[in-house]
């Protein structure tokens, strides 16, 4: 593996003198994010960080909040609480590097050692990758599953996944492709307590080995912890598909997406996902990490300079850049982006979950960092502010990235559109033929081992003789989502605990239906007390079939399963095209 970025002190003193001495968040940058959260219409809010080593072994430390942190009004501080989404895997994999390092451990682990010898449990269904996965091969995505993120269910822990992984078909082989996947970061999430005798949950090995001797006391990964400090941040979101027009779709404070856990905190997702914390305490974070693993407060080791090293070594290359001169392709190493922007190298991650983003840039030649952090479900705002405050750290002239985001956004817009259009959302047909059997027919319970089970039920028309659940989810979609529904289109649905608490499953031609998905979410208002999120299934359909023991079943197609630019499966039947079968029972 190649080191990205080899700290020589000779460079950073040549490459300090680039830097702006004077202040970032000066008026003007509190004028340009302010009319940056008006332009977009955005009733929320971002508090940003940025942090510089002085050159006299001190720190410069600059953090603000600006916009609003809870729907009744609360400004975002330096001390609000948000979410931070996948930059929570830097904590994981940097968890893991301690595991690594602990010389009581034994046998010892290295990062080469096979997954399956430490967790028993681990199996995929490619028998070599199942064989040959490495604590590297899973820190890098490159497994050859895909993201499958929907196996996940808010009950499960790490084991449950670890167990089901087996079920789950991948897209790609062995090492041959990136393909960003939660699911390993939930596994590396398992391993304190898979290795150690005291058997701690991750979130509890995180806490005792990183976040206290950081002092980062204002972060944790239980929601039910930072609630109660009354300082944890709404997540807002719009209505509708954003990617077509934002601005103009209303927008609502959500629930906090991940209430699980107790005062622990511990959940499926506390690796690739969990953690909540301020911008102060992510300057700490950020101080941590440009002094190459140090205690900024006592010069004392907290993650090994070595661990640092291989999570920043470049393994494969980062397929999703912007189209843009300024920023350069770029390599991923284990939660570490490198690339440069600007002519400055840069080491960076983000994170996304419902109503939260999170960026943290750090630029090791010239000691320098900035972190941001969002409650707006429009995660180009992230973007847009932050290129402008990096502009302003380095003195340049600014990029107009709130003109060029519009444009991209509009250029995204038209390509889905025509992209959905083409191949899912052509309109129905009048001598649309009807699936195999009669629609009546696909009613029942299905399941898969690697996903869930659940009831399909038959929404339009519905029949006469539903069962319990299914007759309450009809009187639920008619009187809480009728704008949901096309009742002119024989229609089928299901709810679960995944991304979308409810599925539609509209017909499209014979046994093909399109899919689509949402959550209810409060509004507060008694005449209207729900608005539908949506799930982002736009483009998937499901085909209906004969599996291979002769019962019926569906399988998603059209990418649902997240295996980015891998081919979608090929071959005879529904089954084989499918990227995750369900059978009926």
């Amino acid at each position: 593996m190649r080191l990205l970025f080899p700290l020589a002190f000779a460079q950073l003193l040549c490459f300090a003198t680039a830097l702006n001495n004077g202040t970032i968040l000066t008026p003007e940058i509190d004028t340009f994010v302010a009319n940056i959260l008006a332009d977009w219409n955005s009733s929320a809010g971002v508090a940003v960080a940025v942090v510089r080593q002085d050159g006299q072994g001190g720190w410069l430390v600059e953090t603000k909040g600006y916009g609003t942190a809870k729907a009744d009004g609360t400004p975002v501080t330096p001390d609000t609480l948000f979410a931070i989404g996948s930059e929570s895997k830097l904590f994981d994999i940097s968890a893991t590097g301690l595991l690594i390092s602990n010389q009581s451990l034994t046998p010892p682990i290295d990062w080469t050692t096979k997954i399956g010898s430490i967790i028993p449990e681990w199996e995929l269904m490619d028998p070599i990758a199942s064989n040959g996965s490495s604590i590297i091969d899973l820190m890098s995505h490159k497994t050859g599953m895909p993201r499958h993120d929907l196996s996940l269910g808010i009950s499960d822990t790490a084991l449950d996944i670890i167990k089901r992984m087996k079920y789950l078909k991948p897209s790609a082989e062995f090492r041959s492709k990136f393909q960003y996947n939660n699911l390993m970061y939930t596994t590396l999430s398992y391993l304190p307590t898979a290795l150690l005798p005291s058997k701690p949950t991750f979130a509890q090995y995180v806490h005792d080995n990183i976040l206290e001797p950081l002092g980062m006391n204002s972060t944790t990964y239980s929601f039910q912890v930072a609630n109660a400090t009354n300082r944890l941040a709404d997540g807002f979101g719009r209505e509708g598909d954003t990617s077509m027009n934002p601005i103009t779709q209303p927008s609502h404070s959500m629930p906090f997406w991940l209430q699980a856990g107790g005062t622990d905190g511990t959940t499926v997702v506390s690796g690739p996902g969990g953690v909540i914390t301020s911008i102060n305490d992510f300057s700490i974070w950020l101080k941590m990490l440009i002094s190459n693993g140090l205690n900024p407060a006592t010069n004392a080791t907290v993650i090994p300079a070595d661990v640092l090293a291989t999570v920043t070594s470049g393994i494969t290359v980062w397929p999703f850049t912007l189209p843009y001169p300024e920023v350069s392709v770029g390599t991923y190493g284990g939660a570490q982006y490198g690339s440069s922007y600007r002519g400055h190298d840069l080491i960076e991650h983000g994170g996304d979950v419902q109503g939260f983003h999170s960026m943290v840039t750090r630029f090791p030649y010239e000691g320098a960092g900035v972190a941001i952090l969002i409650n707006d479900d429009l995660y180009y705002l992230r973007d847009v502010i932050r290129y402008r405050i990096i502009d302003e750290l380095f003195g340049l002239d600014p990029v107009d990235w709130n003109t060029r985001q519009d444009g991209l956004l509009y250029q995204i817009a038209v390509e889905t559109a025509e992209g959905t259009a083409a191949a899912v959302s052509t309109p129905r047909s009048a001598n649309a033929t009807a699936p195999t059997g009669g629609f009546s027919s696909l009613v029942g319970n299905y399941s898969n081992p690697g996903y869930t089970s659940f009831e399909l039920c038959l929404i339009v028309p519905p029949p006469s003789n539903a069962s319990e659940a299914c007759t309450t989810l009809v009187n639920t979609l008619n009187s809480s989502f009728p704008a949901q529904i096309d009742y002119t289109v024989p229609t089928l649905a299901f709810t679960w605990d995944r991304t979308g608490q409810y599925v539609k499953l509209a017909h499209f031609d014979g046994n093909v239906f399109n899919m689509t998905g949402w959550t209810g979410m409060p509004t507060g208002n008694a005449s209207s007390p729900v608005w539908a999120y949506d799930a982002g299934f736009t483009g998937t359909q499901v085909e209906f079939g004969v599996s291979t023991d002769g019962t019926t079943g569906f399988g998603f197609e059209n990418g649902l399963w997240g295996a980015q630019d891998c081919p979608d499966p090929q071959g005879n039947t529904a089954e084989e095209r499918a990227e995750v079968w369900f059978t009926k029972a």
